[in-house]
């Protein structure tokens, strides 16, 4: 594609590019969110370097893709409020850590009944060494099914239970909600896989033992390495991804060095549709 406002670097061949051209700390023009949003749409996730932005800047590069979606579920140690600020997570990693927030492929919030459409995380401490993240296309996912398989799938719906992932507690009461399991991007109008490892707890039309088996499956398919990007941090990075159409995993192989930073999440329009 071309792009009038900024660069674009493909960083794999199946997901993820990097940004240049650009100050996410100045007001965008609409050319630049129309270049962004176009990126997005084409690499799944994409990376800035050297943005070290502040909550207002933050706030408004989210808001030029969508209302904020505010986290839905419990709080714990791996994610936490921002006072005044409910719609930011604080995401601060150290020493005292007892667990790491993404340490399970997942998709954002696949439990709501509305998942957010994507996630902006800036990255402002890093460790010395390692605190990647990996991210991987569900579309290139649905792409290495076989036709067969393809048909078995669809018109199957999975139950997605978010106290699977989420820091436990009996005070919580944790969203429990129903996709398709294969999904189509209502922008890209791709089709793709929409369970996770994470979140993703059965297949409804399917008794358990086939249902845990085909689950199985279609999580190490995703998970494949060889559809996989590994971004490596640096302070003031930022990654933006689709919720839609991405998976991700942070590693956490610093202990007990520390990784903090903020992530804001853009609220979705419609449930995962039906392919």
């Amino acid at each position: 594609m071309k792009y009038e406002t900024l660069t674009v670097t493909p960083l794999s061949p199946h997901v993820g590019a990097e940004i240049g051209g650009i100050d996410l700390r100045r007001t965008l023009t609409p050319a630049q969110v129309t270049d962004l949003r176009s990126a997005l749409l084409q690499h799944g996730v994409i990376f800035f370097r050297d943005q070290p932005i502040d909550f207002d800047a933050h706030r408004a590069l989210a808001l030029c893709f969508g209302d904020l979606h505010v986290h839905v579920g419990g709080d714990g140690t791996a994610s936490q409020k921002v006072p005044g600020h409910p719609e930011i997570r604080r995401q601060h990693f150290d020493a005292s850590s007892r667990r790491v927030s993404g340490e399970v492929w997942h998709t954002d919030q696949s439990c709501a009944a509305v998942p957010p459409m994507g996630s902006i995380l800036h990255q402002q401490v890093v460790p010395p060494q390692g605190g990647d993240t990996l991210f991987v296309s569900t579309y290139a996912a649905y792409d290495a099914l076989s036709p067969r398989m393809r048909d078995f799938l669809a018109g199957l719906t999975a139950t997605h239970d978010g106290a699977k992932i989420f820091d436990k507690s009996d005070t919580v009461r944790y969203p429990v909600a129903c996709h398709p399991v294969i999904a189509r991007h209502p922008e890209t109008g791709r089709r793709l896989i929409y369970v996770n490892r994470g979140q993703t707890t059965r297949i409804n039309e399917l008794p358990p033992n086939e249902s845990e088996a085909v689950l199985a499956f279609l999580f190490d398919l995703i998970e494949e390495p060889d559809r996989q990007l590994r971004f490596q941090w640096r302070e003031h990075s930022i990654a933006f991804w689709d919720n839609r159409c991405t998976q991700h995993k942070a590693i956490w192989d610093y202990w007990p060095n520390v990784r903090s930073g903020f992530r804001i999440q853009i609220r979705g329009t419609q449930p995962p549709a039906p392919a």
